[in-house]
């Protein structure tokens, strides 16, 4: 009985996605497509964060690091073919607006943090502070 109306619910939320054309996984609570996707490696001299900024400018990009936090973010404004010959729009699934994600990463040697976009993806590496570096550190006893 209970997978009977499971499978009516799911059955009522695809005719629903088909009848207003919303992408198969829109209900889902699972979807991150909207938010920054990325990956965060960590080798023994620094950590290095990849995230997929799609159709940004780097002039629309800012990365900052500020008190063991390194804030990405990211904006779009406008493509070069949003209406057709008539300017209307036909179909739209690119989002236009700005996203921000931050990443808690210390005991970083903030002056040597480099970036570089390429091919919609913006690689920042943190270099690590070496222990001669480490600033503020004491040994409790």
């Amino acid at each position: 009985m209970a997978n009977e109306m499971m499978n009516r619910n799911s059955d009522m939320l695809d005719r629903l996605n088909d009848w207003f054309g919303f992408p198969k996984d829109f209900f889902d609570e699972g979807n991150v497509k909207n938010i920054m996707q990325s990956d965060v490696a960590e080798t023994d001299k620094d950590y290095i964060v990849k995230v997929d900024m799609p159709g940004m400018d780097k002039k629309d990009i800012k990365v900052t690091y500020k008190n063991s936090v390194l804030t990405i973010s990211g904006s779009r404004t406008s493509f070069n073919k949003e209406n057709d010959d008539n300017g209307n729009l036909l179909h739209q699934e690119r989002s236009v607006g700005h996203i921000q994600r931050s990443y808690r990463i210390p005991d970083i040697n903030a002056k040597e943090i480099s970036a570089k976009d390429e091919n919609g993806v913006l690689t920042v590496t943190l270099p690590k502070l070496s222990e001669q570096e480490e600033e503020n550190s004491i040994t409790i006893e």
